[in-house]
């Protein structure tokens, strides 16, 4: 069987290695990781990063030569990591350049109504991934915000409600956006409702109860989408933490018509593990869930971090998650550009700013006083999922002998059987490989990841 493993804390990314097949005592009972592929679970959509106009900054300084490997090591399945889904923004977020809508203030009937902005740097960007890809990119879009005379507040940021009068112009707004993509060549094959919609964040946000997503779904979007000739858009909801997921699913699904059209649920990673409510979400409703969005502060220690989204990533997809989606694709050493995420960064046109104490890691970051590209332990880290386990592969099913070593398996469908280990302690582990009574002894190193190819 084919090995490819990496040691973060030595440095050592996709080292490759073939071990003989069944090289071990078949009776053995101890360290035993167990692959049972006559299983078959949810079928795999994707992995991939979101193109933020931040990213597409950092990704505009490149130069050609930069530009070719950065394309290469995220989206070549060859000679990268093989991303194929991706997520964007409608309207500015927080990793926008500044604050912007793609109407202008008052706007009514969205007569004024232009995606100009995003010709300049989040278009291009897009483009040149498709165009680099051996297999179609899946795109969703989620808003951070309405413009702000759609809100209560009149604010974009911290929170604020979206008005009565307005909820209908805010759900045409969405097929405006896709359409205005769609001429631009980009496809835009999901939005969520809104992203955090139980957060007031400093930047742009807006706040949802379940009752008001269910409402606006019904009312508004659904047959918004259904006039503008979009009823096969994907909606997904939530697309916050998984600590409420299975709540929020049930309370918007309280009404049949939503639970019907909805496709999926979102969820993100930042209040904690609770993987078990999307397997109640998987359990009671049986809709695609989609991880879309995961990040780390900037400051954080960064080999922590990356085991993290090792955990975060087999946790999800052994419970149902079908996709996964990582923030930033690209930004500066200082976790940049951003805005409004600290009293430093106000939003002002025209301003790149870049303040480290509120910038977030991405997998790759471009180095701009060096001029280089740093591709992290982060980016190798979902590479040993995303590089191996193809657009269609169906999950199996793992047992395994500690709580300190992270185990799934795929089937792709190439016919190949991709098994993913990661050992969390602090010392090396045996991982003797038991599929068909044939057991293949293996170790792994303190806080290492392998993939393993059977």
């Amino acid at each position: 069987m084919k090995i490819i493993r990496s040691i973060p804390a030595q440095n050592r990314y996709f080292e490759e290695e073939f071990v003989e097949n069944g090289n071990h005592d078949p009776a053995a009972e101890y360290g035993i990781v167990n692959v049972f592929d006559e299983f078959d679970y949810q079928t795999v959509i994707g992995f991939g990063g979101a193109f933020t106009e931040s990213a597409a900054y950092n990704y505009s300084l490149l130069t050609p030569t930069q530009k070719q490997d950065f394309l290469e090591k995220y989206f070549s399945r060859e000679h990268g990591i093989a991303y194929n889904f991706g997520r964007t923004h409608i309207n500015s977020c927080d990793f926008s350049l500044d604050i912007y809508a793609y109407v202008e203030n008052g706007d009514k009937d969205l007569s004024t109504f232009s995606i100009d902005r995003e010709r300049k740097y989040v278009i291009p960007f897009i483009k040149d991934a498709v165009n680099f890809c051996g297999e179609e990119i899946i795109l969703f879009a989620s808003p951070w915000s309405p413009p702000a005379y759609m809100k209560q507040s009149e604010d974009v940021t911290r929170g604020g409600e979206l008005k009565e009068e307005y909820k209908r112009v805010w759900a045409h707004y969405y097929a405006k956006y896709v359409k205005a993509m769609a001429a631009e060549g980009v496809t835009i094959s999901a939005i969520t409702i809104q992203n955090e919609p139980n957060a007031r964040q400093s930047w742009e946000s807006c706040s949802y109860t379940s009752e008001e997503e269910r409402e606006f779904i019904e009312q508004h979007l659904i047959p918004a989408l259904d006039e503008e000739g979009l009823s096969d858009l994907k909606i997904m909801i939530w697309d916050h933490n998984k600590e409420r997921v299975y709540d929020r699913t049930k309370h918007i699904f309280a009404s049949q018509t939503v639970e019907e059209r909805v496709w999926g649920v979102a969820h993100h990673w930042y209040s904690g593990d609770h993987f078990e409510g999307l397997r109640l979400v998987h359990e009671r409703y049986n809709k695609p869930l989609v991880s879309t969005e995961n990040c780390g502060n900037i400051t954080a220690d960064l080999l922590t971090l990356a085991e993290r989204y090792g955990v975060e990533i087999c946790e999800d997809f052994n419970n149902f998650t079908a996709a996964f989606c990582d923030w930033n694709l690209l930004l500066s050493e200082k976790g940049g550009p951003f805005h409004n995420r600290s009293d430093k960064t106000v939003a002002c046109a025209g301003v790149v700013f870049e303040d480290k104490s509120a910038g977030c890691y991405a997998p790759v970051l471009y180095d701009t006083e060096k001029k280089e590209l740093v591709y992290t332990p982060i980016y190798y880290t979902i590479g040993h999922f995303s590089k191996f386990v193809q657009r269609g592969a169906v999950r199996t099913a793992t047992t395994k002998y500690t709580e300190d070593l992270h185990t799934i398996a795929f089937k792709n469908p190439d016919g190949s059987l991709v098994l993913v280990v990661l050992n969390t302690a602090d010392r090396a582990m045996p991982v003797i490989v038991r599929h068909e009574d044939l057991c293949t002894e293996l170790s792994l190193e303190p806080h290492a990841i392998m993939t393993v190819i059977l």
